[in-house]
């Protein structure tokens, strides 16, 4: 599961590395063929520890590639949003913290108010606010401007905080609540461990994506990319260089974003696709 998962994740962060095309398609070759290898040793292992059997489960299956979509959400934000805000928009790295602990914030409430409603509704309706949520953060991200203000970027932040705290909490507990009690520990874990991947497959993916961009648009630019996020070094780029710098990143993680939407877009037909009565009260189709 190592070698796979980090052959195949370090192949992406490397795209863009024309130097390394020999090893970035062995890295990739050779993951693939570890994650084949761990697929087959989970279908025979007496206590797998990613069991393929719940994947049967509709409810656990919807969960889990839920949370490989949310997963990676939350790193489009956590991780790109501060270097946008920094890196594009001239804003120390306070304004960045600020701008991201809207996101925490509503995502903590959001946690509650989804706990409370599912019980009186359903996880479908729940998670279906959160997808909402997270798309509507991910289309304010997507239309960023570099001249925009802190309040449009934290606007997007609460957004996905509060689209990640309704999804999270329906899909987990749907999880839980779809199987047997000797199942729950097997069922909650593989749901986190996409989880994970998918954070880890997005930082990957997303940062290739924002390598690459700038890559393409300033091959020559170099470290000098990372002096656009402290306030200090900025002040020493011409202005030329700083606006070209600042374009370059700016469309680059444009592109993330509006793949963050898409992404967005499939979270919410997920939601959508939970049994339409289920619920903490209901645990069972047919109850």
């Amino acid at each position: 599961m190592v070698l796979g998962a980090g052959g195949v994740m370090l192949a992406l962060m490397q795209v863009g590395n024309s130097g390394e095309t020999l090893a970035i398609a062995a890295l990739a070759a050779g993951g693939v063929v570890a994650l084949v290898a761990f697929a087959a040793h989970e279908r025979s292992a007496p206590e797998p520890l990613l069991p393929m059997g719940l994947w049967r489960n509709r409810v656990v299956a919807v969960g889990c590639l839920a949370g490989f979509a949310n997963g990676a959400l939350m790193m489009s934000l956590s991780a790109f949003l501060p270097t946008y805000i920094q890196g594009a928009m001239g804003r120390s790295p306070t304004a960045a913290g600020l701008v991201l602990a809207a996101s925490s914030v509503s995502w903590t409430f959001a946690s509650i108010a989804s706990g409370r409603l599912m019980i009186r509704t359903s996880y479908r309706l729940a998670a279906g606010i959160g997808g909402v949520c997270l798309l509507a953060g991910s289309l304010v991200l997507a239309t960023l401007d570099p001249s925009d203000s802190l309040i449009w970027a934290g606007t997007g932040a609460l957004l996905n905080g509060i689209g990640m705290g309704f999804c999270n909490t329906a899909f987990i507990v749907s999880t839980q609540g779809s199987v047997g009690w000797n199942e729950r520990g097997m069922a909650t874990s593989s749901m986190m461990f996409m989880r994970m991947v998918g954070s880890s497959v997005g930082a990957a993916v997303f940062g290739a994506i924002v390598n690459l961009g700038i890559h393409r648009q300033l091959p020559e630019a170099g470290d000098t990319v990372n002096r656009l996020m402290l306030p200090s070094a900025r002040q020493m780029l011409g202005p030329g260089e700083l606006a070209r710098l600042t374009e370059a990143i700016a469309s680059s993680v444009h592109v993330v974003y509006v793949i963050a939407a898409l992404i967005a877009v499939g979270s919410l037909l997920l939601a959508l696709s939970l049994p339409a009565r289920l619920s903490p009260t209901r645990p069972r189709e047919g109850d």
